[in-house]
């Protein structure tokens, strides 16, 4: 805290505990009456409003209206932001309202708590600092974006058509070619009237008449904030940050497109000339790609482009580009994307110890024709050549090299291909097989590697050949067999003999194994991408190791993980969107840590969190009670010794975690990131509670024992401090040591809602009692999957876009690819579990979900991924 922080704070003390006598109230409101120029009552001055009683008691004669001017003025502020009095008024109307009250604690609660010594909760700093750690580096990233803007010029006029105009409190004066623009501006263009801005980031502003717009900076990210009018932005080639354009409801961020915004009475139109651009509007982040346009109300209809731009100078050289556009995508439109695969004859061949299976569409054709629609359309257009160098400084050579190796391989096989890994003794194999639809495979990739012989390419081997070749060699550069119907790609040896003699012996028996018949329903249902894994033989191969024997074998047992049976994750493409669905099967009802996840219900929690939210993470568990048994079990069964530190433990806190602490809380957790992230994150945990006053005994004991036990220089002493406001009953968690506020909670409704500050507290309070919450929200509604369930177990959603974007611009080289990814599909999405007897399923429809995991493995271990990448370039042109 501040010095003039703490001066503020004991100033506001010593106002709120001065107490006026009548005199001195009288003459202050005289004074007061005198300047407003109001008669004034005295007799009304003396009956002062003190607090809601003195309200409430006046309510009727302000039903009446017989009340003085004065006194009808301090009873409408004190109703606006007074939710109890406001209850008060309209219940004695007979009106049915919204309950804005805060939903109190039982009388016996607040007796019992009012009994108990204030110290109370020791471990709820750490509990209470756990989420604000988990979003600490992004607050770092997102304070250095926001708050470390460089001060200076945001815009310069390129052009004046007519009488445009900068606003400021003194006025509008005229502005003319060359004038500049600062942070927090604003410009006018008059009826008529048109002009063109120069962005500092390089980017250009086409204004339209009678428009009102102003320009701002955070960070690596500039802001057009478009007050009402017109604009065509071309925004510049960014390395970080991006360009935004907010208008009233509505906001567009692009990295380096052209696109034009119209925002009038009726909402805000956007629509886009090249490239593409995310729009944000109510809660839903939505791609608009170029040649397309998107609306913010049913009321309004789209136009064309062509009439969107007919008032822009430059007119002439973007509706050439628009015309290319719209014929590149409507024959890309026409391409066949490789259809759903409803049966393989792969699968009845792979080995019988097959533990892995994924299989992916063979795309050749499509990237060919579409690289030579592209090409086409490039020779033919000098609008699309100059956008092509201009916005990519790249040739096609490179591309066409790449497409055409794919295509060329793609033609010799089939329409699916097939990785498989497999048990061996050692290590397990892994190879690549597909059908072989016309001769020749063989003799191209000799071709390709046929001045490679010192480097180590690509080995290609024939069922006669490969017989002569020990099973022990390697080579970095990998091995490929071409029989008569097959192609198996793989680094080992060993691996395509076995796979080789299992082709030439005909249908393995897979397919109608327990684990086939999982990956055939798959195909049934409509293969896009297929991932099938054989969970329990690959956790047993690994804990049947003689290292692995012992205390971890029996914590795996003990958990319930080693009943897993299988993994089936299945993405396809419906209509052009993403539909992701996993299944976690077990051999039987799941036990212990598998089945801490309760079975689909109703969510209370989720009404705590308000439709804004950033992050939220809600899940059901079974009762906290048996968790905390399995626990123990687990615990003691890898360490004997366990249950006596266990023991130690309670004897020294003076309560048994089991009954005190678990035993008083519910199966509905939510942990979120719900409001601003500066100046302190907005995160919030609601829990549910089944006893609240047996919880505050607990908690009571734990601070008051841990204070008396944890005693030195480095020791924190937490105490709770009760307080009461509207009529709800809130606490705050006090660092003694430090003087800081570690967290604020109360209890309503079944729930315990914890969050950093009472603000925060009262805003989830306010979203439980109005209905405005997430959970009710019809933008998040829509985000959920089309299925059977009414409910789910757990969600996980997430409005990455405005937590993203700053990273970005804190990021340099592989880590800010990977982020880039992640934050190119970054419209609100959800994913929803469910669980039950014998399996756990999940689905979603994000990219993220949908085997884009690459992405997060980069930004985990970028340094991992880049010698991969260097590995498989050397392998590519060797």
């Amino acid at each position: 805290m501040t010095r003039d922080e703490e001066i503020l704070i004991n100033a506001t003390k010593s106002v709120r505990d001065t107490v006026l006598d009548q005199d001195q109230l009288s003459n202050s409101a005289a004074r007061v009456a005198e300047r407003l120029g109001v008669n004034m009552n005295m007799n009304s001055a003396a009956n002062v409003i003190q607090n809601c009683d003195d309200v409430q008691q006046s309510l009727t004669a302000y039903r009446a209206g017989s009340l003085p001017a004065a006194r009808v003025v301090l009873i409408d502020s004190h109703l606006r932001d007074c939710g109890v009095c406001l209850r008060h008024y309209r219940s004695q109307e007979g009106q049915t309202a919204v309950d804005w009250s805060y939903p109190g604690t039982s009388d016996a609660v607040r007796r019992a708590s009012k009994t108990r010594s204030l110290p109370r909760l020791k471990w709820a700093l750490g509990w209470g600092l756990v989420p604000a750690m988990a979003v600490l580096a992004c607050s770092i990233f997102v304070y250095k974006s926001y708050f470390q803007v460089p001060p200076g010029v945001r815009a310069e006029v390129q052009s004046v058509d007519g009488a445009v105009y900068l606003i400021s409190n003194s006025g509008d004066s005229p502005i003319s070619r060359g004038e500049q623009l600062t942070e927090g501006q604003m410009l006018r263009t008059s009826g008529g009237s048109h002009a063109v801005l120069r962005l500092s980031d390089g980017s250009t502003v086409e204004v339209n008449q009678r428009s009102v717009l102003g320009v701002g900076a955070r960070g690596h990210d500039m802001t057009v904030s478009l007050n009402g009018g017109a604009v065509i932005v071309q925004a510049a080639k960014r390395s970080s940050g991006h360009l935004y354009v907010k208008t009233p409801d509505c906001r567009v961020a692009v990295t380096g497109t052209v696109f034009s915004v119209d925002s009038g009475i009726k909402g805000s139109r956007v629509g886009v000339l090249r490239g593409s651009v995310h729009v944000l509007h109510a809660g839903l982040d939505t791609r608009v790609d170029a040649g397309n346009q998107m609306t913010t109300s049913d009321n309004l209809q789209p136009a064309s482009i062509e009439e969107q731009i007919s008032w822009s100078h430059d007119r002439e050289q973007y509706l050439p580009l628009m015309a290319q556009f719209s014929v590149l995508q409507h024959k890309l439109e026409q391409i066949p994307f490789p259809q759903a695969r409803y049966s393989s004859d792969l699968l009845a061949r792979v080995p019988a110890d097959t533990l892995l299976y994924v299989s992916i569409p063979n795309l050749g054709d499509f990237l060919t024709e579409a690289n030579q629609i592209f090409k086409d359309q490039l020779q033919q257009s000098p609008a699309l050549q100059q956008w092509w160098n201009h916005g990519h400084d790249r040739n096609t050579a490179e591309l066409d090299a790449l497409v055409s190796d794919l295509h060329q391989v793609s033609q010799y096989l089939g329409d699916e291909v097939v990785v498989v890994g497999i048990k061996q003794v050692d290590n397990p194999g892994i190879a690549i097989i597909a059908d072989v639809q016309k001769s020749g495979l063989g003799d191209f990739l000799k071709t390709q590697f046929l001045n490679q012989a010192m480097t180590p390419g690509l080995t290609v081997f024939d069922e006669k050949s490969i017989a002569s070749v020990a099973d022990s060699k390697t080579r970095s550069g990998g091995y490929a067999l071409i029989r008569e119907h097959e192609a198996v790609f793989s680094n080992s040896i060993a691996t395509l003999k076995q796979i080789n003699a299992q082709l030439n012996s005909g249908a393995s028996g897979f397919a109608d194994a327990d684990f086939g018949k999982q990956i055939t329903a798959a195909y049934d249902r409509g293969a896009g991408v297929i991932l099938a894994a054989d969970l329990h033989r690959m956790a047993a191969s690994k804990f049947n190791s003689a290292h692995a024997q012992g205390n971890a074998a029996n914590a795996l047992e003990a958990s319930g993980i080693d009943d897993v049976s299988y993994l089936i994750a299945e993405h396809r493409e419906i209509n052009g969107l993403p539909e992701n669905h996993v299944n976690i099967q077990f051999s039987g009802t799941r036990q212990h840590v598998a089945s801490w996840l309760a079975a689909p219900a109703p969510m209370g929690s989720l009404d705590f969190v308000t439709p804004n939210a950033e992050i939220v993470v809600s899940l059901l568990s079974k009762e906290p009670r048996d968790i905390a048994d399995d626990l123990m079990n687990m615990t003691s069964s890898s360490h004997n010794d366990q249950g006596r530190n266990w023991d130690e433990a309670e004897a020294k806190l003076g309560v048994n975690f089991r009954d005190d602490l678990a035993g008083a809380l519910g199966g509905d957790f939510l942990l979120s990131l719900d409001g601003p992230v500066l100046p302190t994150p907005s995160w919030k945990a609601v829990i549910e509670v089944h006893d609240s006053a047996k919880l505050e005994r607990t908690l009571e004991q734990l601070t008051q024992s841990i204070r008396e036990q944890f005693k030195g220089k480095n020791a924190h002493a937490v105490t709770i401090e009760p307080s009461e406001a509207g009529g709800q009953r809130f606490y705050s968690v006090q660092d003694l040591t430090s003087g800081s506020t570690v967290a604020e909670y109360t209890f309503a409704d079944g729930y315990m809602i914890v969050a950093p500050t009472r603000a925060l507290v009262m805003a989830a309070l306010h979203a439980h009692t109005s209905g405005d919450s997430l959970a009710r929200s019809a933008a998040f509604k829509a985000l959920l999957p089309k299925d059977v369930n009414d409910n789910y177990s757990a969600i996980a959603y997430q409005n990455l876009g405005p937590v993203l974007t700053p990273l970005l611009s804190q990021l340099n080289g592989e880590s800010a690819q990977a982020i880039r990814q992640l934050a190119s599909d970054a419209r609100p999405t959800a994913i929803c579990a469910w669980g039950r007897d014998t399996r756990i399923e999940a689905a979603s429809d994000s990219h993220l979900f949908g085997f884009d995991l690459l992405a997060i493995g980069q930004l985990m271990h970028p340094q991992k991924i880049v010698s991969g990448n260097k590995q498989a370039n050397s392998s590519v042109r060797e």
